[in-house]
């Protein structure tokens, strides 16, 4: 599909099926071949520990649980999963993941699949979410010798925080980061979930965004999901004409090298599918048997994160098709747009309801928005050239 876009000295033409822009039409016919290698895994999850220490008010996992019975995954479970990857010829693991509850409850096993999957299979990153409230002395050694990506979760200022996660909590969570900081490590990104009482309290996204922006270090905020609806944020906090002014700080944080800045998704997914060739065939390419697999603290195969425990959905291939969704069928960036499927079937998507009908969607608006931007800054060789090259800094996710 062409999308045309008129501007004062040309008219360009963007080929959604392939992310090629150009001046000619005839031009932006250039194939994207997937990367089909069996043997290599774009993620495995692993479900190290059913349990947390926290209660955080909010928590989708019934308490990090998933409704189970809390438990901490066993060495002849760890083996079982290893085999069974090891039994699929899998050579590569891009990102390894290593999940909770409270992932770092579970350290000796944390280790342990990592140094075992590393004996046959080359694991290019390795990644966790943390509370922060474990600083151990089997944690530091951890961190120094995997080197993993944390992500480390804190909602804002004491108040908020301590409201959400328990009184006590951001004292140990801000120890943790400032642990991260006082050895010079930059592999890790604190995550804010954003809830109705951060409203109420007087914290709109402006402020925690300054608050992580005064801390110095890189951060990303998401609204709750949550199935206590009261904290579930109600309206759209920043309007359209916020959000288009949102991508162009965002380009010009890319261009400046910010990158401890947060971008914007829309920015994100544009700029991935068009340096990278990044196409998403569905709503999320990780729910994808042939280059994903997520496993359970018990070693049961599950589709997603979301879907651990009893918290299953016989629905996700229904939600996860474009396809099924006329208006995401014929939708010119449908190759561009990521939406999470679990958010979708429990009724958190904006764009889509728990019914499996179309609600409403701004993504064609941003992302044309974000691509008319992006012919702008590229009459100047010297800015393309700054923000095709410092965009790799910028990904979380590889």
């Amino acid at each position: 599909m062409l999308k045309t876009f008129i501007t004062e000295s040309d008219t360009y033409y963007f080929n959604s099926e392939n992310f090629t822009l150009s001046t000619s039409s005839d031009e932006c016919g250039i194939e994207i071949n997937k990367e089909n290698d069996r043997s290599i895994l774009r993620k495995v999850v692993i479900n190290v520990s059913n349990s947390c220490n926290l209660s955080c008010v909010y928590c989708y996992a019934d308490g990090g649980n998933y409704g189970m019975t809390n438990q901490l995954m066993e060495i002849t479970t760890a083996n079982k999963i290893i085999e069974q990857i090891n039994n699929n010829g899998i050579r590569c693991i891009k990102r390894l993941i290593l999940f909770g509850g409270e992932a770092f409850l579970n350290i000796d096993v944390f280790v342990y699949l990592i140094e075992e999957l590393s004996k046959t299979i080359e694991i290019k990153k390795v990644e966790t979410v943390t509370n922060g409230t474990v600083l151990n002395n089997k944690v530091k050694l951890m961190i120094d010798r995997y080197h993993p990506f944390l992500t480390v979760s804190l909602d804002g200022p004491q108040l908020i925080h301590d409201k959400l996660r328990g009184k006590g909590s951001h004292r140990r969570t801000l120890k943790f980061i400032e642990y991260l900081k006082k050895i010079d490590y930059e592999n890790f990104e604190v995550a804010s979930t954003y809830t109705r009482m951060h409203q109420k309290l007087g914290y709109p996204k402006e402020v925690i965004y300054k608050y992580f922006t005064d801390m110095d270090v890189r951060f990303h905020i998401n609204n709750v999901f949550s199935k206590n609806k009261v904290l579930v944020v109600k309206e759209m906090e920043m309007t359209l004409d916020n959000r288009k002014r949102f991508i162009e700080q965002s380009l010009e944080d890319i261009i400046n090298n910010n990158v401890k800045n947060y971008i914007s998704p829309i920015v994100y997914d544009v700029l991935l599918s068009m340096i990278f060739k990044s196409k998403t065939e569905s709503f999320c390419d990780d729910i994808d048997p042939e280059t994903t697999m997520t496993f359970d603290v018990d070693g049961t195969f599950k589709s997603c994160f979301r879907f651990r425990g009893t918290h299953n959905s016989d629905k996700v291939s229904l939600f996860n098709n474009k396809e099924n969704f006329s208006k995401c069928k014929e939708c010119w960036c449908k190759g561009m747009c990521m939406e999470c499927v679990a958010n979708m079937i429990e009724g958190y998507s904006p764009i889509i309801s728990e019914k499996a009908t179309f609600i409403e969607c701004k993504k064609q608006d941003l992302m044309e928005c974000c691509v008319y931007k992006i012919i702008e800054l590229s009459k100047d060789k010297d800015t393309l050239s700054k923000l095709v090259n410092n965009l790799e800094r910028f990904i979380r996710y590889a």
